[in-house]
């Protein structure tokens, strides 16, 4: 067998592991977790070994990436030493860690040959995932399959039970809209809408960079408005206002005078939309602004080390008794969890990796790779995927972003 074809197999049995473990409803599900989640763990180290082994000659400066792992390694094992909750799964993740500081380097045409592979799997789902909510969600011309129990939003062990169809597509969101009145989000394979979309963006992102055929992106980009989640919308605006202002540069200032009162227009839409979801009983907003509040509480309390890596009880404990009233009490994005739970130590770790990258994709004027670590810090900001494998190989891939930002550089 050639060693392309070795490294793809590899390399797409790794993004299924990384697209499973961003937040899919197998893993919400009681009677799966335990073993999927070891399951998942094992395919993802052996194949990231055996990646590894079959391009090894890719590496590059080898001396560099021993130390660098090294110093990684040490790094959060101090924070370990001085914060042991969670400690088992959170030396597991270290190792995920260390592991995608060497295969960050296995090129594929423009990335990391595992996010190409997981942006490929994402518009997979995404085509499929829109198929079957035309003819299953909207146009009821299938009946699910079964239900299955459903852990993500339950309290206190009480679970939901969802409809889904062969276990390829789940129901797990309505929305009321005016007009519309009430539908189905589409969810795809994920526990909520928020967390498709979150998916479906990175993977539009990824493909930006990429510089896919339009028939490919035109997928996520359905996919993102029919999850109807506000995040996705915004992100997408950026998106197209940033590629918008790229084209014919010698008209650059006129674009940007014109597109000030176009984006004051995009902002009061987008203020409507949220108030509709809050009208409609959704809640979304008051908690989404709450959960910023209960992380900074919770990081004041533990500023160094914070309350531990996993820990969402020190969270849980900050919240408002009206959350507790009903039932809301998940959090919801990222930058605030890292900085209640870890602490300004492993905050740092965080945004290094953010900072760096933008400075280098500034440095080489690469515009693409900059939407990608922008739309991902928005995504950062306002989604929770804190510990997701996909965000640490995109924050070790913005940490050494030179070794693929020359290349275009050079191809430039």
């Amino acid at each position: 067998m050639k060693k392309q074809t070795c490294s793809n197999i590899c390399a797409y049995l790794i993004a299924v592991v990384i697209m499973v473990n961003c937040r899919s409803v197998w893993l919400s599900n009681p009677s799966w977790t335990s073993v999927l989640n070891m399951g998942l763990y094992l395919i993802l180290v052996c194949g990231s070994i055996c990646l590894l082994l079959i391009n090894f000659d890719s590496i590059n400066n080898l001396k560099s990436t021993i130390l660098v792992s090294l110093f990684v390694f040490l790094y959060f094992f101090v924070y370990l030493l001085f914060n042991s909750v969670n400690l088992k799964s959170n030396l597991l993740l270290l190792i995920i860690l260390i592991l995608f500081l060497w295969i960050v380097q296995i090129k594929g045409k423009k990335l990391p040959i595992i996010l190409e592979a997981y942006s490929n799997v994402i518009v997979l789902i995404a085509a499929i995932s829109i198929l079957m909510w035309l003819t299953c969600s909207l146009l009821k011309l299938m009946s699910p399959s079964g239900y299955v129990q459903f852990n993500w939003t339950s309290t206190e062990g009480i679970y939901k039970l969802i409809p889904t169809y062969k276990n390829i597509y789940f129901e797990t969101q309505d929305i009321t809209l005016p007009v519309v009145g009430n539908i189905i989000r589409n969810t795809a394979i994920f526990t909520e809408a928020p967390m498709a979309s979150l998916n479906f963006c990175l993977a539009f992102l990824i493909k930006i960079v990429m510089r896919s055929k339009t028939k490919t992106t035109i997928w996520l980009i359905i996919a993102i408005l029919t999850t109807f989640s506000t995040t996705g919308y915004i992100l997408l605006i950026l998106i197209f206002f940033l590629k918008w202002l790229e084209t014919n540069k010698n008209q650059f200032i006129y674009k940007l005078l014109f597109m000030v009162p176009v984006l004051i227009i995009a902002i009061i839409g987008i203020n409507l939309l949220i108030g509709q979801r809050a009208t409609y009983g959704t809640q979304s907003t008051s908690l989404r602004l709450d959960d910023y509040k209960v992380g900074l509480t919770t990081f004041l309390q533990h500023p160094l080390f914070g309350a531990g890596l996993g820990n969402s009880m020190a969270l849980t404990e900050n919240m408002a008794s009206w959350r507790w009233r009903i039932s809301m009490i998940g959090f919801s994005n990222s930058i605030a969890e890292v900085l209640a739970q870890g602490g300004i130590y492993v905050s740092i770790a965080y945004m290094y990796a953010f900072i760096r990258g933008l400075y280098l994709t500034i440095k080489f004027k690469s515009l693409d790779n900059f939407i990608l670590i922008l739309g991902t810090f928005y995504l950062f900001c306002t989604t929770i995927f804190s510990y997701q494998y996909i965000l640490l190989l995109l924050l070790v891939l913005f940490a050494k972003f030179e070794i693929y930002l020359k290349i275009e550089d050079k191809l430039d």
